[in-house]
């Protein structure tokens, strides 16, 4: 399906809706972008309200809606409490943050589309691969994270269907439908949200819950799902759901041989499941790590000063840690997504460390020079974009800084950081859908 997307990309935009400037060069850009990033972009811009012609936005949505298909991933996931701190899966679940999975972006069409064409939005939740969650072993540091599937299912049962289809039960069908093709737990609470917000009669709600706790009940879950799925399920006070809940959790069990140690502790070099890849483990990785943690820290509680980073000796420091960062090639990492977050990291601190001036400009150049040049961007788009992403939002506290990044993204020549400048600038005011929590600096 991927493949035959990405094929069918660009008649997706040989024949582009008339659009108004600045959305048709916007559109323009989303045409050379990755597809997750592109449908991103055209559903931002229907979601900012800027856009008046209601036959262009249908376009876009339904444009947008085609393009998901062809996201690298199919559906969001999230990583497990204690297991996303400096870690290959922590970076993952970062990526899944941004929604940009093809059932998050599909369910988001969707979700635009209702107030447009009601119909036309029913149309597209059928059209819709529905979430085949295959089991997760104990290995697994991520767990599957669908709930934007059941709100725009929640939405299309209450506002996608008119007074004589309700009288037959349609609405009431496509519940029951979902309600049978569940095959993990962490699809329930989500659909338990949606069967709770539903516009139905008392009788069909309790033919519903009927339904939804029989399900519960006879649930065999994999062994990673069941344990990520219990918080939610717990505080359920759905008709009869805590009886059938009880008999959920009493069959099943956990993954036996969890640590969940700290990613920094030695029980942490082989832990026991789930299985993580940690960063910073190479010794040109811990080399850099450690010294960039002295070029913040005058001890293990203290930061160095303005004044500390201005004297001759942090600025030696500076010179040497950025021979180190030269020499610093992917050969020397375990994988290129590892080499791609670490590398990320060092430059985004330094950012932060350095003044403003010609060296922080320097800095900030070499960042988008690797960025843009990165393997990774091909590779899991979703995945490369958290790093660019993560430097202009924590850039918005400082404009002046903010100006800049968006200047070296504007002439980096890369399409998405191209795209993402033209959609700040006109859409400034109007957030996005999606939201990522900051790392930390390395250095």
């Amino acid at each position: 399906m991927r493949l035959a997307v990405l094929l069918l990309i660009p008649a997706l935009f040989a024949e582009p809706p008339k659009l108004p400037e600045p959305f048709r060069s916007i559109a323009g850009l989303a045409a050379g972008a990755p597809p997750e990033l592109a449908a991103d972009a055209l559903l931002r811009m229907v979601e900012s309200g800027k856009l008046a012609d209601r036959n262009a936005r249908l376009a876009l949505v339904e444009q947008a809606f085609q393009l998901a298909s062809a996201a690298k991933f199919s559906v969001r996931m999230e990583g497990l409490s204690g297991t996303t701190t400096d870690t290959a899966s922590g970076s993952l679940s970062q990526a899944y943050k941004l929604k940009l999975d093809a059932l998050s972006l599909q369910s988001r069409a969707v979700r635009d589309m209702l107030p447009l064409d009601p119909s036309k939005a029913r149309d597209l939740f059928g059209q819709m691969l529905k979430p085949t969650l295959a089991p997760l072993t104990c290995d697994d540091a991520l767990v599957y994270e669908p709930s934007e599937f059941y709100q725009a299912l929640s939405a299309v049962v209450n506002g996608a269907f008119t007074p004589n289809e309700k009288a037959k039960e349609e609405h009431v069908n496509l519940l029951l439908e979902a309600l049978g093709q569940v095959t993990s737990p962490s699809q329930l609470a989500p659909l338990a949200d949606a069967i709770q917000a539903a516009s139905v009669t008392a009788i069909q709600h309790q033919v519903l819950w009927a339904r939804f706790n029989g399900l519960l009940e006879n649930m065999q879950p994999d062994n990673r799902s069941f344990p990520a799925s219990l918080p939610a399920l717990s505080v359920l006070s759905t008709p009869g759901v805590q009886a059938s809940f009880e008999k959920f959790r009493q069959k099943n069990h956990g993954c036996e041989t969890d640590a969940a140690p700290s990613p920094n502790s030695q029980a942490a070099k082989k832990p026991a499941t789930p299985k993580l890849d940690l960063y910073w483990q190479s010794p040109n990785a811990q080399q850099l790590l450690q010294a960039g943690q002295k070029l913040r820290y005058a001890s293990s509680t203290q930061l160095l000063s303005d004044a500390d980073r201005a004297s001759a000796g942090w600025q030696q420091q500076l010179a040497d840690y950025l021979n180190l960062i030269a020499g610093w090639t992917q050969d020397q990492e375990e994988s290129e997504a590892d080499y791609y977050h670490e590398k990320c990291v060092v430059y985004t601190g330094l950012l932060d460390l350095v003044a403003a001036g010609p060296q922080q400009d320097k800095l900030l150049a070499d960042y988008v020079d690797f960025i843009s040049n990165s393997g990774l961007y091909q590779q899991s788009p979703a995945e490369w974009f958290v790093e660019p992403h993560t430097l202009l939002d924590r850039s918005q506290t400082d404009p002046a800084r903010h100006s800049k990044v968006l200047e070296a993204y504007q002439n980096s020549g890369n399409p998405v950081l191209t795209l993402e400048v033209a959609l700040e600038k006109t859409l400034t005011g109007n957030v996005p859908s999606w939201a990522i929590t900051q790392k930390s600096p390395g250095p």
